[in-house]
């Protein structure tokens, strides 16, 4: 089997089968991007820390039978 048998030449193709080999070939990207990963995971983190140390200091306040109500009213 030769290689042109399994490809098509660009040359004999149309310009709306150019069209789509072009999109399937921009859609086809598969290049692992980790720095942009990282990043998302960082700031989904960031986000949920940020919220933990807000609830952490309003409870810090707090006197030991408010923490308790709180928690027996949130069903805890």
């Amino acid at each position: 089997m030769q290689l042109d048998q399994l490809v098509d030449p660009i040359e004999g193709m149309s310009d709306d089968d150019l069209r789509e080999r072009l999109k399937a070939l921009r859609n086809r990207r598969t290049t692992v991007r980790p720095a942009a990963k990282k990043r998302q995971e960082r700031d989904a983190k960031k986000g949920t820390v940020t919220k933990i140390n807000k609830i952490a200091g309003l409870f810090e306040g707090l006197s030991e039978e408010d923490r308790e109500a709180i928690i027996k009213s949130l069903g805890g």
